[in-house]
């Protein structure tokens, strides 16, 4: 009769927490001496932490972040490892190893294959109970261990495994010291103790958390935390005093019997538990600092979305003389009105500031207060600014007219254009008796170096000279000893323009005789022109 040898199989346990789980501290080892995810990771700082985090049934950040982790290490090209993607590929990267013959905790013996469990798993990975969520952990981490090129090289540096076993030994290969976090001795998970019940104790960190299991060999073994505060940790050293062995007989030479070996464990159990006070009272102040600014930086990015969200609508117009006894000049009566949907601002001690500025403003309304209307003091000797200067702040922005500010500080405002400086045009700016009329939109000077001659008339634009512009214009003198026609004769051709000139009466002098004689436009011309050449440098100029 062939013999039938069944797999070693343990049987489901009872736990209603993950502390009471032996996966609880086997996948919180891995992650303390595998990777840095207490130093990166904000709030995984204790398996209390990992614990709380399984419980939820929603994403945590701490979850997320392990799973990540977990995942770059089996597959370091993946790229959809977002919090809203990472359930999705935690189901296709363990799909992939749940295709081949390696048996893992979901093997089923009447299949002969390994069950995918996201296949009847409804909401994804981080809807599911702690059960479901501590295991899938519990799988990656075993894979991690036996499939990870960056795990497996840690081991086989501390175990001091080489491949090519041919040559020496290399120092840069050797083992690392027992103090390296990388060692053999630190990279183990064993018992830190044993009881004279022959139960072990279990520490995974320097918190002050305590597992204890029966014999881990069995298949009934049992695991559970008796320990999670100080206090508890206290108590539990306590209750070992209390189960220790009776002081010890001694023979008639006065030496000591020899203790039983669980005897003597727990003895020493005692002693390495109490040793151990210091290190966690300095573990717990570490992790109330670092909570301490997780909390802070919590309310400050709360606040700052509050900032963000909320919209103010003033309700009181601005009073920048507030305060001010010499508010003497009067302004516009101002009626406060209330917003209904205004939100008051407190204090520390529960005041509203709000409404005490609303009462200052409902009493100056009463007491018929009025605004001063005067320029702030802008300089350093108490002057105010003129108010012709007060808008030079301004220039480069565009400020409203309505409010008084000149045509100058608009952002499309252009100066006139200024006529060139000439030495010419320098000098008959000395002519007190300057006048211009234009002529096809040339402006022609009437008096000064740039006025026509008497001689002279106004040509039309002659093709193949300087290219016509405004500010130029061609003068044309007769031929001398030839007759101009009646309509080139210089009196004519002036005459026929429209002068605008600046005329005290149509009346001039005789000076001999003293006597007023009326004068035609012609010769009142005339005589101007002569006297404004009189200090003119023109060559042309008798």
């Amino acid at each position: 009769m062939a013999t039938v040898f069944k797999g070693h199989v343990c049987p489901p346990s009872n736990a209603k927490h993950p502390s009471d789980r032996w996966e609880s501290a086997f996948i919180f080892s891995f992650i303390s001496k595998f990777t840095n995810l207490q130093a990166k990771l904000e709030g995984l700082e204790t398996p209390m932490d990992l614990e709380n985090a399984l419980l939820l049934r929603e994403p945590d950040s701490i979850v997320t972040g392990v799973l990540i982790r977990f995942i770059l290490n089996l597959r370091p090209q993946t790229r959809n490892i977002s919090e809203d993607q990472i359930s999705t590929t935690v189901a296709a990267v363990m799909a992939d190893y749940f295709r081949t013959s390696e048996q893992t905790i979901f093997w089923d013996d009447k299949l002969g294959k390994n069950v995918d469990p996201f296949s009847t798993l409804e909401g994804g990975f981080f809807a599911a109970d702690w059960d479901f969520k501590l295991k899938i952990l519990r799988q990656l981490v075993e894979l991690q261990l036996s499939h990870s090129a960056e795990i497996k090289g840690k081991i086989d540096l501390a175990w001091g495994v080489n491949a090519n076993r041919s040559k020496k030994k290399d120092p840069a290969t050797a083992p690392p010291e027992p103090s390296d976090p990388n060692s053999q001795a630190n990279l183990q998970m064993l018992p830190f103790g044993q009881d004279r019940s022959r139960k072990r104790y279990w520490l995974v960190d320097k918190s002050p958390r305590i597992y204890i299991s029966t014999n881990p060999w069995k298949t009934t073994a049992t695991f559970q935390s008796i320990s999670s505060t100080r206090e508890e940790y206290v108590a539990a050293i306590e209750n070992l005093k209390q189960d220790a062995p009776h002081p010890v007989a001694k023979t008639k030479k006065g030496k000591a019997k020899n203790l039983e070996k669980h005897e003597a464990s727990h003895l020493a159990l005692i002693e390495a538990l109490e040793g151990r006070l210091e290190i966690i009272d300095t573990e717990l102040l570490r992790v109330a600092r670092v909570r301490k600014k997780i909390e802070q930086r919590k309310i400050l990015m709360e606040q700052a979305e509050l900032r963000q969200t909320r919209t103010r609508r003033q309700t009181r117009k601005p009073d920048y003389a507030e305060g001010r006894e010499d508010s003497e000049d009067e302004g516009d009566d101002y009626i406060y009105q209330e917003d209904e949907g205004y939100e008051e601002d407190y204090d520390e001690d529960g005041s509203s500031t709000r409404s005490s500025k609303r009462a200052n403003a409902a009493a100056a309304a009463t007491n018929g207060q009025r605004r001063s209307t005067r320029s702030a003091v802008v300089n350093a000797n108490g002057k105010r600014e003129a108010e012709d200067d007060r808008w030079k702040s301004w220039r480069g922005e565009r400020r409203s007219t309505r409010l008084g500010a000149p045509a100058g500080t608009q952002m499309d405002y252009h100066p006139p254009p200024k006529r060139a400086r000439t030495e010419d045009s320098s000098l008959s700016t000395n002519s007190s008796e300057a006048g211009s009329f234009r002529s096809d939109n040339i402006q022609l000077k009437i008096t000064g170096a740039a006025a026509l001659k008497p001689n002279e008339f106004l040509a039309e634009h002659m093709p193949g000279t300087k290219k016509k512009s405004k500010f130029w214009v061609y003068a044309v003198e007769p031929i001398s000893g030839a007759a101009p026609a009646e309509d080139e004769k210089t009196p004519k051709a002036i005459g026929e323009m429209d002068l605008d000139l600046p005329t005290s009466g149509n009346h001039g002098t005789d000076v001999d005789s003293g006597v007023d004689i009326p004068t035609s436009p012609s010769r009142r011309f005339q005589s101007e022109l002569d006297r404004s050449m009189a200090g003119s440098l023109s060559p042309l100029s008798p």
